[in-house]
């Protein structure tokens, strides 16, 4: 079985390791990339250049994510220029770019935006989840009630 270093789980957004957040790491070189500028994306693309043809690994530091109206993570204008910063990343990776979609989708069915949300998953990643929240993106009160009892985003 084949490891994959933080920045190909950070590229390809792999659920074999955990996602590292700005607030867990510890950065030894004083080397450090500025925040790019031109999209205004501030975590991801950084954490792809701070890792990037660096050594890194993972330690055993708990940090406690809340979401809630008011993270970054949920702004519509940050989550349109994530998706297309990840797009130019991935670069024609078909698989990849399947996974954006399906996340972009899970973001529009989190925010109750069904049609965008069916628009992006029939561009995703097909598997049993998806094809139900596609179903269930059409009835109102079964999409609440899965967004109020599952992890759809987060």
């Amino acid at each position: 079985m084949q490891t994959l270093s933080i920045h190909d789980v950070l590229k390809k957004r792999s659920k074999k390791a955990n996602w590292p957040y700005i607030s867990s790491l510890l950065i030894k070189n004083k080397d450090v990339p500025l925040f790019e500028e031109h999209f205004g994306q501030l975590d991801y693309d950084w954490l792809l250049r701070v890792t990037k043809n660096r050594k890194c690994k993972e330690t055993d530091v708990s940090v406690i994510r809340y979401v809630d109206g008011t993270n970054l993570s949920l702004d519509p204008v940050y989550r349109k220029r994530d998706f297309y910063m990840g797009l130019l990343d991935v670069d024609g990776d078909i698989p990849v770019m399947k996974k954006w979609f399906a996340s972009r989708a899970r973001y529009h069915y989190y925010m109750n935006e069904m049609k965008m949300a069916r628009f992006f998953f029939v561009r995703g990643s097909i598997n049993w989840k998806t094809i139900l929240y596609f179903i269930s993106s059409y009835n109102k009160a079964l999409s609440k009630w899965i967004i109020k009892k599952f992890n759809v985003f987060g």
